[in-house]
């Protein structure tokens, strides 16, 4: 029996569906000829490798938030990388995934330089607190070297220093913003016992107290040369004694004040040495003396009497304190300090010497300086910081 020949229905029909099944077939075999279906192996380890590079350079510490940024886009990018890897082969689409490694990879980068970029900024705001903490406890410590200071003032300046040594050991740690917040602190005190001190010190700038110490000196060296007699002239903040004689300074010698002869005396007890014109009343040999020599002065005379009644009446002294006395220029100084409780002291070879050149009524001029001074320079330094804002 001859075969029927196929109709040409039969025939489109047979070749739609081998169409059909080609494209098919092409249609699932696209994404694995495309490469959507291959995972992102390489961007995923990248991506990694960024964010551990990140964590690893305390970002944490210097951008926590673009650091969260890149994590978070690194997480997201993996759970899209899971989802992609549990699907049918050819269902399989790692284009999203291998976009959100790059951003991650991108997030990390940036992460990495602005942490970077903070920890430098940082890092330079510390070593100018440093450096100003520094400044400002050097001055304070200049201060501290002229002056007495009261306890409150010491244990303020000491607690400065140990700021300042906490802020080395920060610094040094890398925590440059703890380094500089208790160099600030530090910075802080130190000006504070500046300032303290700076106002005691303020006198020896006053123009018209300045200019009479000086009128002071200048008739003391006037009566000398005009009598051709011997005059002593002490300047406190200046630490030196000069010999006069016939109008002309012929020794000079160092000396120790009161430790605190930034102010002038005004009652016993004060620390001070006095300021005014006084003589010598009287000479003590070694073993006759305290310490070393002495030449004893007539403190108090009749103006420092006359001031003494006129600050207790107006209640700047207080009503049981007395006036004091027995103020000397003795031996045994030369210790680079104030330390007497009000007298002019100078060390034992230059008070051999001066007891030899002075008499009994050698006058004596002692004066707070002559605006050029110690107490003068650091009062001066402060308020020009103060003024510019340096301090």
């Amino acid at each position: 029996m001859l075969e029927t020949p196929k109709t040409p229905k039969r025939r489109i029909a047979l070749w739609s569906s081998i169409f059909a099944s080609v494209a098919l077939l092409g249609a699932g075999s696209w994404p694995i000829l495309s490469g959507h279906t291959e995972p992102p192996k390489t961007a995923a380890e990248s991506a990694r490798k960024a964010v551990e590079e990140a964590r690893g350079a305390q970002t944490a510490r210097w951008a926590p938030d673009a650091l969260r940024e890149a994590e978070s886009a690194l997480r997201a990018a993996q759970m899209e990388n899971r989802i992609q890897e549990v699907r049918f082969l050819p269902f399989r689409d790692f284009r999203s995934a291998r976009t959100g490694f790059a951003i991650a990879e991108e997030k990390a980068a940036d992460a990495l330089a602005t942490a970077e970029s903070l920890r430098a900024e940082a890092r330079v705001k510390s070593e100018e607190a440093l450096r100003q903490a520094e400044a400002d406890t050097s001055f304070s410590e200049e201060f501290a070297d002229a002056l007495h200071l009261g306890p409150l003032e010491r244990r303020a300046l000491q607690k400065a220093k140990i700021g300042l040594d906490e802020a080395r050991i920060y610094h040094e740690r890398g925590d440059y913003r703890l380094a500089a917040a208790r160099a600030a602190e530090a910075a802080t005190q130190a000006r504070e016992v500046s300032r303290t001190a700076a106002s005691a010190a303020e006198r020896f700038t006053e123009p018209r107290l300045v200019a009479n110490w000086r009128r002071m000196a200048a008739d003391t060296i006037t009566w000398s040369r005009e009598t051709g007699g011997t005059a002593i002239v002490v300047y406190k903040e200046n630490r030196r004694l000069d010999l006069v004689k016939a109008g002309r300074v012929v020794r000079s010698y160092p000396a120790d004040m009161g430790y605190r002869s930034f102010q002038d005396k005004l009652r016993a007890g004060d620390a001070a040495t006095p300021e005014g014109r006084y003589r010598v009343i009287g000479k003590r040999g070694q073993g006759r003396a305290q310490y070393y020599k002495a030449l004893d002065l007539d403190y108090p005379n009749a103006e420092d009497r006359a001031q003494f009644a006129r600050l207790k009446k107006a209640g700047k002294i207080p009503r049981r304190a007395s006036l004091g006395g027995s103020i000397q220029i003795h031996g045994e100084g030369g210790r680079g300090r104030n330390w007497t409780r009000g007298c002019v002291a100078v060390d034992n070879r230059h008070m051999d010497d001066l007891f030899n050149r002075v008499a009994v009524g050698t006058p004596v001029t002692i004066v707070g300086g002559d605006g050029t001074g110690v107490y003068a320079r650091l009062a001066r330094q402060h308020a020009s910081t103060t003024a510019t804002g340096v301090q």
